[in-house]
């Protein structure tokens, strides 16, 4: 592999919510470009442009070729968020590439005019003529400390599946340790804007179009909602770190782990018990939710492609050009693009419902607590009906029976219900494995400075996320709400639990009884 550094550039922020933007339009004739190269995003401003402009040569992406590396200097790399799994750049070329109205290149007189008069013929002998609008890119390079979390390799192939089919992001090319996609201009929504019931009912119309477009194979349907499938994988590697914080503490002089709330963080103190405690609810909740689903056959043959990440950060609006067939009536709720499919896997559709309605509660821009879990702020009852109602018409017949639609809007109500507190479960684990851990060593100084003036903070950037981010804290709040759900449920509380407790939180669901 070639390398311009052995060191892996390294990240230590919070779960992403900038606005990366990615297309939906491909050309699926063309296998992706790769190349082994790697990207050291830790260079010095200049000799960055240079390795980004080299790299795009290399991977042959369309019309950058014709920017020469001695024009380098000239391009643009402007930040657009910086998470735990990637940092996102806007690559642009230099001026003279933006525009395909050639007077603003500055070109004699003679040769406008050769351009815009077809008899007039036109003279090889003005080298600007060859000059030709370059697209911006989106420049994605990942973070070291995502590959016990997402498998990059499954990632791209998914990808690609989904390109046959024109969701998702346009991949351009891709190298070692990142990739280049389409830069779309667009607007990623805010806390404020998927509550908005008009957004919220497109929102719903999206999810479903991705949840029916993509077909899943036998031995995907055989393996079982991707909700369980990553909870058992990140739960490993979370008791390895909860050990470590055990550890930690009773090397403590005078310290003694008594459970509570807030740090010094524990296992007792994130998940609110003990790992077999906890363990041994999370057992009888699966256990409870298996005799309601009922047949396995039953659970797999529910089973749809979701994206299981449908936060506002994931969601763009697109600005349609003049005359796009997106501003047509019936295609309007098409400019919402959903990106970023990391966390994409088969799954019960009631999991990626639950999950968009549990991301209403999170306000990742919040520059003192952006961990924080605002349980208030779940969807209302008319809330949460209106968005399933939206997506069940969406894929329904207008003429189909009233008395169908009605009975697959309460089913998939309770079943966005009953899968919640498997969400919880989810990115809890996530969330403990993402903190980083005092003795582990610092490799946060791999990605380029994020205070760096030499790199530009685009203008749609929603804000950049930041360090203050406490995974672990987050953890325990969704361990507390895990705890709260089972108890709504009717789900027995082991002992060693705080049943008090787990009511006390069940009740601060004031919208979400069941």
């Amino acid at each position: 592999m070639e390398t311009l550094t052995t060191k892996f550039p390294g990240v230590i922020l919070r779960r992403r919510s900038g606005s990366s933007q990615s297309g939906s339009d491909h050309e699926t004739s063309k296998e992706v470009p790769t190349t082994d190269y790697y990207l050291d995003n830790q260079l010095p401003i200049d000799q960055l442009k240079k390795e980004v402009l080299a790299l795009t040569h290399r991977l042959k992406i369309a019309r950058w070729r014709s920017v020469p590396i001695s024009e380098h200097s000239q391009i643009k790399v402007t930040r657009i968020s910086g998470a735990l799994t990637n940092a996102v750049y806007c690559v642009t070329p230099p001026a003279k590439y933006l525009y395909q109205n050639y007077e603003q290149h500055h070109l004699p007189q003679h040769a406008v005019d050769s351009l815009s008069n077809p008899a007039h013929p036109r003279r090889k002998s003005v080298p600007s003529l060859k000059i030709q609008h370059v697209p911006q890119l989106l420049l994605r390079i990942y973070g070291p400390n995502a590959s016990q979390i997402i498998n990059r390799a499954t990632e791209l192939a998914l990808l690609k599946r989904l390109s046959s089919r024109n969701i998702g992001p346009r991949i351009l090319g891709i190298f070692a340790n990142g990739r280049f996609e389409q830069f779309l201009k667009a607007q990623t929504l805010t806390k404020e804007d998927i509550r908005s019931p008009d957004v919220s009912k497109v929102i719903a119309k999206r999810m479903r179009e991705l949840h029916d477009g993509v077909d899943l194979t036998f031995d995907e349907r055989s393996q079982g909602p991707g909700a369980w499938k990553n909870f058992d994988k990140w739960a490993i590697d979370a008791k390895v770190v909860l050990d470590k914080l055990d550890e930690t503490i009773g090397h403590m002089q005078g310290m003694k782990d008594t459970g509570g709330l807030g740090p010094p963080w524990s296992t007792r103190r994130v998940l609110r018990a003990d790992w077999m405690t906890f363990m041994e609810a999370v057992m009888s909740y699966r256990e409870w939710l298996d005799k309601e689903i009922g047949r396995p056959e039953v659970l797999a043959n529910g089973l749809v492609f979701a994206h299981n990440d449908a936060q506002y950060g994931n969601l763009l609006r697109v600005e349609p050009p003049s005359g796009s067939p997106l501003l047509r009536p019936a295609n309007e709720h098409k400019t919402l693009v959903v990106i970023d499919f990391e966390y994409a896997s088969p799954n019960v559709r009631g999991c990626d419902i639950s999950n968009h309605f549990c991301e209403w509660m999170s306000d990742y821009h919040d520059p003192e607590r952006p961990q924080d879990i605002h349980s208030e702020k779940f969807p209302t009852e008319q809330d949460g009906l209106r968005f399933i109602e939206s997506y069940v018409a969406h894929g329904l017949d207008a003429y189909e029976d009233i008395d169908r639609i009605d009975r697959e809007i309460a089913a998939l109500s309770r079943e966005a219900i009953i899968w919640r507190p498997a969400i919880h479960l989810g990115w809890c684990m996530w969330g403990i494995i993402s903190a980083p851990i005092e003795n582990e060593p610092d490799d946060s100084d791999g990605f380029v400075d994020l205070e760096d003036p030499a790199i530009e903070t685009h203008s749609e950037a929603q804000g950049l996320e930041a360090p203050q981010f406490d995974y672990l804290d987050y953890a325990s709040q969704k361990a507390s709400l895990f705890w709260g759900d089972i108890a709504n449920l009717g789900i027995p509380i082991p002992d060693g639990v705080d049943t008090q407790y787990a009511m006390y939180v069940g009740t601060k669901w004031k919208y979400a009884r069941y």
